[in-house]
Parts: C-alpha cells; structure tokens; sequence
C-alpha cells in the first residue's frame, strides 16, 4: 500500500517509544509559501496508516519527539513559531503550545535526551533558542551565530 502526503516532506522522525509510529514535518510548495501539515503515522504490515495530522497557516521544516511524554511532539514552522503538539488531545485543542520568540522562520528542532524536559529550536533569525514546556518563553537565546541556523 502506497501512502503520500498531500505536501512536500521535510523531516521523519521515528518515535523514541513506539518503535512503528513516525511523525512527518510537511510544507506546501517546497516551503516557500504555503500552509503545512504536522503527520503522526503508524507503520503497519499493510502500509502507513494516519494517526492524526495538524494543520498550520505556514510550512513545517522540522519536527521532534518529546523524550518524556510519548504523546508531545514539537515542529518548525516557516511563520517563526515553534508549535508543540498533543497526538493524545482532541485535534482542536492544538496546537497545545505556540512558542513565537524567533523572528524568522524556525528550520530546526531537537529534544534533549538527557535533560528529557527540553529542546532547542534553530532559526533564520540568526539565533538558538533553549525552551521547556514548562516555561512561558525561552529560557536562554544563543545569539553568537553571523548567519541563518539550520
């Protein structure tokens, strides 16, 4: 069984707790405008089978899994946002967070796996952004980059 998104691909990322669950960052028109879509997807003996799917007003280039929450999962958005996700929340109650401190498009995120409570977040701001769910902002802005983050 063939299975395809409706935008172009940025990021797979397999889940660090089941081990047949990815999430797939899309954005529309290769990400130079357009909405995306943040996919949660089951690999199965019969093919790919969708989870759930969260649109977003602009592209998604990156995505992570939280190391501590199976159901947390964060992405890069083209508008400068980092969104944070809830696969176990009813769809409209996400995004769950919306962390909007980058001024230009965000490209990248990671989840720490040691400190499992935070992630970084990269951007063509010219800056790396520390954040935890906890915290109602970043907690700490690297800002020694001459040049767009990936």
């Amino acid at each position: 069984m063939f299975y395809k998104t409706q935008f172009n691909g940025y990021s797979v990322k397999f889940s660090p707790y089941n081990e047949g669950r990815i999430a797939v960052a899309t954005a529309q028109n290769f990400g130079i405008i357009g909405n995306g879509r943040q996919y949660v997807l089951d690999v199965t003996p019969q093919g790919l089978r969708e989870v759930v799917a969260f649109d977003t007003v602009d592209g998604l280039y990156d995505c992570t899994w939280c190391e501590a929450n199976q159901n947390i999962l964060a992405s890069a958005s083209g508008d400068g946002s980092v969104k944070v996700w809830d696969i176990a929340a009813p769809p409209q109650l996400n995004p769950i967070r919306s962390f909007e401190e980058h001024g230009h498009e965000v490209y990248c995120v990671n989840w720490n796996l040691v400190n499992r409570d935070c992630f970084l977040s990269a951007s063509w701001d010219d800056t790396i952004k520390l954040w935890n769910l906890q915290s109602p902002g970043s907690l700490r802005t690297f800002a020694e980059h001459r040049y767009c983050c990936y």
